[in-house]
């Protein structure tokens, strides 16, 4: 039983790590889009640069947020040139949002430079050990979303 609790231990420890690593490197990001610019306000461009153009209903259901909240941090967005809304051509009530040219390549370039920064947290480990790595981290980041859900 002493062994469990500590690899849980271990476990809680990296989370707690992953997740100051996580919220420094959005607020680093917000900032290097623009001065003020919220860290929570960027979730869309990462959603949208992964996925491509949406619905504004379609973004609010994969951020997990509601409508309201999406729809501010867009006008936000808007107004800062880094995203475009039109009228969706199948229902032209709904607006469906882009990435502007300049977010889209700010977002390739930043992804660059998070992969040259993950290839050298890599650079010791070996092939297999990047591999297994890879599969357990989305392994376990799809069941912990799960299991701490309530």
């Amino acid at each position: 039983m002493a062994q469990r609790q500590r690899l849980e231990d271990r476990v809680i420890e990296a989370i707690t790590l992953l997740t100051r690593a996580s919220n420094t490197y959005f607020e680093d990001l917000a900032a290097s889009f623009s001065e003020h610019l919220g860290r929570g306000t960027i979730q869309p461009l990462m959603v949208l640069h992964r996925d491509g153009p949406q619905r504004v209903s379609a973004l609010a259901a994969s951020l997990g947020l509601d409508r309201t909240t999406v729809t501010r941090h867009l006008d936000e967005l808007a107004q800062r040139g880094l995203i475009d809304r039109q009228p969706d051509e199948r229902d032209r009530r709904a607006l469906v949002v882009s990435l502007t040219p300049m977010a889209a390549d700010h977002l390739n370039a930043m992804r660059t430079k998070n992969r040259q920064r993950i290839r050298r947290v890599f650079a010791d480990w070996t092939p297999q050990e990047r591999e297994m790595f890879g599969e357990m981290l989305i392994r376990f980041a799809r069941r912990g979303a799960e299991e701490f859900r309530d």
